[in-house]
């Protein structure tokens, strides 16, 4: 039976798709995303993307992301400025669920299970194909979707109270999907990529979902901190919860100030969310890309064996929510590489500022300079390799550094320190609340490997 969708508007207002595109309203990329979701128009397979070769692609290479040529599709590698970016987004996922304000139990778990396991079977039979399953001996295994198994598996130990909830496991962990090969796509599509897993755990649905707005809050937030703005898609599991829940997708079209598309699956399939909620962007490309997302799960406590003791001494199963804050980690850089020059941000430049010294009389006076600026969170290198001032200038540009200056005998006697100052608190504004790492390869280009 073909699904169902509807839009539901700010106002809480209720329209059929066609309906409201007739009637003309939405903005631009809400309506792509209606003709894509709802109406299947328009809609491009991963491999046309590739042959399209999209800019983004040229961005990632220049930072160092590239496929790992010695490996299966869907394998990324990252050099030394690429690694420092994904530590960096690594970090800012933490500091995002840290300020949402149930207390963060941060975790880590294996990555292969032994599918004899129940707990394992079952979850492992929610996602089928999409697993990388192999022998180990005379063990079959199955690599981790997402951080769900270590994280459940925990939960199910512990002796939990309902004074304990709500509480959230969270995870940044390499995950595998077995995507088809002419599916991927760097950030966006990989067998192997990194999730900020966050579960937290709630008495019950009423309080789960007076939390949401909070996680929500946090996701959304990360998005327009680059100038994203996302459409959103909530699916919901069943004919009878879209009945039972619509007051709480209204919720979340009034909490977001924007309308939103629902689908309700009608494939009568007995699911473990009841309602899914996917962030998505309108990429360069037109298409519709999910970056992050929330699940309600009323299914997996019950499955799973994992409990709480209610104020009746009673034991019962938590409602449990899955989210990717600030989104997967690979694509939350998805949607900000496909709009590079206005999305990326100074503080994930590997180098923020260049010093080219006109010669190598100036080399010990730019030493000097990042010594001075040492305690500031910002990124400082300098080009002391044997090229004219016009090429090195020129590199900078290729090379993606957003802030260069020259330095010479003018510079020397102080005259442009001070511009050097300037952009120095230019780059510290921008960073204001974010991780930061110091540069922890040479800073001086002329010793880097090549």
């Amino acid at each position: 039976m073909d699904n169902k969708y509807f839009i539901i508007q700010k106002n809480s207002q209720v329209y059929q798709p066609e309906a409201y595109l007739n009637a003309g309203k939405g903005e631009e990329d809400f309506r792509a995303l209606i003709k894509r979701e709802a109406l299947k128009e328009g809609l491009i397979s991963g491999s046309e993307a590739i042959k399209k070769k999209p800019e983004y692609l040229f961005y990632a290479q220049k930072m160092g992301f590239s496929w790992e040529e010695n490996s299966d599709a869907g394998f990324l590698s990252h050099d030394y400025k690429a690694e420092l970016i994904m530590r960096l987004v690594k970090d800012y996922a933490r500091q995002l669920v840290n300020q949402i304000g149930f207390p963060i139990y941060e975790v880590r778990g294996a990555n292969i299970f032994d599918e004899s396991y129940p707990v394992v079977r079952a979850y492992a039979n929610l996602y089928g194909d999409r697993l990388f399953r192999f022998k180990s001996g005379k063990r079959k295994v199955v690599m981790s979707y997402d951080a769900s198994y270590p994280q459940f598996n925990l939960a199910g130990k512990y002796r939990l109270s309902y004074k304990n909830l709500p509480f959230a496991h969270f995870s940044i962990a390499d995950c595998y999907r077995h995507e088809q090969s002419g599916e991927c796509m760097i950030f966006h599509r990989q067998r192997r990529f990194f999730m900020p897993d966050l579960h937290p755990y709630f008495k019950d649905i009423k309080e789960a979902f007076k939390w949401y707005p909070r996680i929500e809050k946090q996701l959304v937030k990360a998005a327009a901190e680059v100038g994203r703005h996302y459409q959103v898609v909530a699916e919901v599991s069943s004919w009878d919860n879209w009945i039972k829940y619509q007051d709480r997708l209204l919720a979340i079209a009034r909490n977001l100030d924007q309308d939103i598309l629902v689908g309700v699956l009608m494939d009568g399939k007995d699911r473990y969310w009841i309602v899914n909620v996917d962030y998505k962007i309108i990429d360069k490309l037109g298409q519709a890309r999910e970056i992050g997302c929330i699940q309600v799960d009323m299914g997996n406590a019950s499955r799973l064996g994992i409990k709480y003791v209610n104020q009746k001494g009673e034991q019962v199963n938590p409602v449990i929510i899955h989210a990717a804050v600030p989104g997967g980690i690979e694509r939350f850089m998805y949607l900000m590489f496909d709009n590079f020059k206005e999305s990326f941000p100074l503080w994930l430049y590997p180098a923020q500022i260049r010093l080219i010294p006109v010669g190598k009389d100036y080399v010990s006076f730019c030493q000097s300079l990042i010594e001075k600026n040492r305690q500031f969170p910002v990124r400082l290198e300098i080009d002391d390799r044997a090229e004219s001032v016009a090429k090195k200038i020129r590199l900078a540009r290729e090379d993606l550094v957003p802030f260069s200056l020259v330095i010479g005998k003018k510079e020397a006697k102080m005259i442009k320190v001070k511009e050097l100052d300037q952009i120095i608190k230019k780059v510290i504004d921008n960073a204001q609340g974010k991780p930061f790492i110091k540069m922890d390869y040479p800073g001086q280009l002329r010793n880097r490997i090549k």
